[in-house]
């Protein structure tokens, strides 16, 4: 048994004053601790949620969508879990630089494997 196979995922439509995006959320949480996540990313990230909407499926550009995942073995990132998010968030958060540069660090890190 891997610590995965207990992992549940969650999908919002995230409205916010920068636009609406996509957040899934994957990890041994419970919906309410998960939507906590969303806020704390949010939060980190710069945008201001004016409301969640629970979802079935991704129906918008993968460009306006973000991931989060518990961490398999904890790293200490500055947010205790792992946020992938798509060009058009980071972009809408003025942080597109952002984006180029931890696109950069995953590409590396993908390369050492």
């Amino acid at each position: 048994m891997t610590p995965m196979d207990n992992w549940r995922d969650y999908l919002w439509l995230v409205k916010t004053d920068k636009g609406d995006f996509f957040f899934t959320v994957m990890g041994d949480w419970t919906q309410e601790e998960a939507k906590e996540k969303v806020k704390e990313a949010a939060k980190h990230i710069g945008l201001e949620i004016t409301e969640f909407i629970l979802r079935k499926r991704s129906t918008g550009s993968m460009d306006m969508t973000a991931t989060i995942y518990q961490e398999l073995e904890p790293k200490k990132t500055p947010l205790g879990f792992e946020l992938l998010a798509g060009k058009g968030l980071w972009e809408a958060c003025g942080r597109g630089a952002a984006y180029a540069a931890e696109r950069i660090r995953l590409e590396k890190e993908m390369a050492a494997f």
